[in-house]
């Protein structure tokens, strides 16, 4: 009985420290983005097209030690000023389209495909 009692001790405290824990805000059903800052669908795949690109690109930099962080923020301002938006309505927009998940794959089957029709068009040279 008398090891029991540190047991107890620990778990109380443990339920006593949970409860003071700070409460995160549960995140909003949806936020409902403005119209005219909405990205239409095709749009954002060939977005997102071009984003996964990059990050391919950047990851091969960074295994090979090659990449500084100035050239993710180039490439990044660069891939925004080819479709004209901001960092900020991107990740709006990305933070809409996520809260449909069904509507999310769908894209992603249309960037992977896109990918995969790149790759056949230029292979990696040997």
């Amino acid at each position: 009985m008398i090891l029991h009692f540190p047991f107890r001790v620990v778990v109380c405290l443990i339920f006593m420290l949970a409860s003071c824990a700070e409460k995160k805000d549960a995140p909003a059903a949806t936020d409902p983005i403005p119209a005219d800052s909405l990205i239409p669908r095709e749009k954002m795949i060939r977005l997102l097209t071009d984003v996964h690109m990059v990050e391919a690109a950047l990851l091969l930099e960074r295994n090979e030690g090659l990449v500084s962080k100035d050239k993710t923020g180039f490439y990044y301002d660069g891939i925004f000023a080819k479709y004209n938006i901001s960092r900020s309505r991107y990740d709006a927009n990305m933070k809409h389209y996520s809260q449909n998940p069904m509507e999310m794959a769908k894209m992603y089957e249309k960037v992977i495909r896109e990918i995969q029709n790149k790759q056949k068009r230029y292979p990696p040279k040997k």
